[in-house]
């Protein structure tokens, strides 16, 4: 990865915190992502469960959702999804995005996934899930302080993960994230992979320890299954994004957005389900600053910024709608706006957010 020599020398003078994203370093008092480590969530009394919706029991499944959009639903919508509301809580989960990683586990029940660039280039996930909580979701990985900026424009929703630097553990800890990582019921070791590759999670465990925490609330999203601007909007059904050691596609068929890890095609591997989602938003984000940390090959990591504003494309029904967005402070929103200032609307479903630097390059045919 290429990195300005300035920022580069910046960052090592600052004290050595080494992230856990590539390593299995115990070293103290960083957390690891390959060793077991202490509960590190909020804290929350043990009380009886909120009611959760499993893989089994959700009908809105990865293949089910198109059939659901085919019409406007009535009465309230769920603000992550535009569809039936849910009572679930929402949780996020960092997930591992490389070869080493693959196949992940969970993924294709999740309601929105972003795509982060790490240092070193390298990209991870950070999944939503709302509508359905899996009982296996993984490989788990490290937080970073992009994630700590972007989620709270969720509320306060539990973030599970597995470790990280002192510096990305200490803003995470300072804010309403409600953190839960190894150590804590719900966590296990899979005999699948190796670690740091091997740490899986049960969301409905996880949800049973925060009964009436974590609800859903506006995030910015807003949905309509019809959009006016759909007419006009270019015609846009292959979309690949190359933020430098990791490349995301998207081909374009039957409605929906089938997703591709160079050139590969994402599987989930419970049930072998191929992922589909139903939007496609590419937000441009400035990168730029780095946050004090640095991993141990002494790449330096980046913040992602989501707040402020840039552009945006959102890619559904095979048309692609650009605008801009914003968002002021972290409990915010973000908007989504048009050229005239107007909202976009997203198709109800599922959604794919790649936070795309500078850097970034897109393809779209």
């Amino acid at each position: 990865m290429h990195f300005k020599h300035a920022a580069i020398a910046a960052a090592a003078t600052l004290a050595l915190l080494v992230t856990a994203a590539c390593s299995g370093s115990g070293t103290p008092p960083v957390v690891s992502d390959s060793a077991p480590s202490s509960e590190t969530s909020t804290s929350m009394t043990m009380s009886s469960a909120a009611p959760v919706t499993s893989s089994s029991e959700s009908a809105t499944t990865s293949t089910a959702t198109a059939a659901t959009t085919s019409e406007e639903p009535h009465g309230p919508t769920d603000p992550l999804t535009g569809l039936a509301v849910s009572n679930n809580p929402v949780i996020a989960v960092k997930i591992e995005n490389t070869d080493a990683g693959m196949p992940q586990y969970g993924v294709a029940d999740a309601d929105i996934i972003y795509t982060e660039q790490v240092e070193g280039g390298l990209v991870r996930l950070i999944a939503i899930y709302h509508t359905v909580l899996p009982t296996e979701v993984g490989a788990v990985r490290s937080v970073r302080s992009t994630d700590v900026q972007l989620l709270p424009s969720y509320g306060a929703p539990i973030l599970v993960y597995s470790g990280g630097a002192t510096a990305q553990l200490a803003r995470l800890h300072a804010s309403d994230l409600i953190a839960t990582t190894e150590g804590a019921p719900g966590f296990w070791r899979s005999k699948v992979k190796r670690a740091p590759y091997n740490l899986h999670a049960n969301l409905q465990t996880i949800a049973k320890r925060y009964p009436g925490k974590a609800k859903a609330q506006p995030m910015g999203f807003e949905f309509g299954v019809d959009d006016p601007r759909l007419g006009s909007a270019t015609k846009v059904t292959s979309i690949d994004v190359t933020m430098l050691n990791g490349k995301t596609s998207f081909r374009y068929a039957d409605g929906r957005y089938q997703a591709y890890f160079w050139d590969k095609p994402y599987l989930d591997a419970v049930g072998d389900k191929h992922l589909f989602v139903d939007n496609v938003l590419i937000q441009r984000v400035d990168d730029s600053q780095l946050d004090g940390t640095l991993d141990p090959a002494g790449n330096p990591s980046h913040l992602t910024k989501t707040l402020g504003s840039g552009s945006f494309t959102l890619y559904r029904d095979g048309r692609a709608i650009s605008g801009t967005w914003s968002r002021s402070k972290a409990s915010d929103p973000t908007q989504y706006l048009d050229a005239s200032g107007k909202p976009v609307l997203l198709k109800p479903g599922k959604t794919w957010v790649l936070l795309a630097p500078g850097n970034a390059q897109i393809v779209r045919k």
